[in-house]
């Protein structure tokens, strides 16, 4: 037996779908966050080294 849908089940599967994904996009965020934290210093910041024309790099 089919449930019938009312006229207002639609805005508010859509308001749960959209809290479901806020949620899991906020603990992708956290995730990603605690793996970088989890690198080492230098591994972290590599986009801001700058080359020099000596072969070396510097902050």
């Amino acid at each position: 037996m089919k449930k019938k849908l009312r006229k207002n089940d639609a805005p508010r599967r859509r308001a749960s779908a959209r809290s479901a994904l806020r949620r899991e996009s906020d603990r992708a965020l956290t995730e990603q966050i605690r793996r970088l934290l989890a690198l080492p210093p230098n591994q972290r910041v590599h986009f801001l080294r700058k080359r020099l024309p000596g072969g070396g790099s510097a902050i």
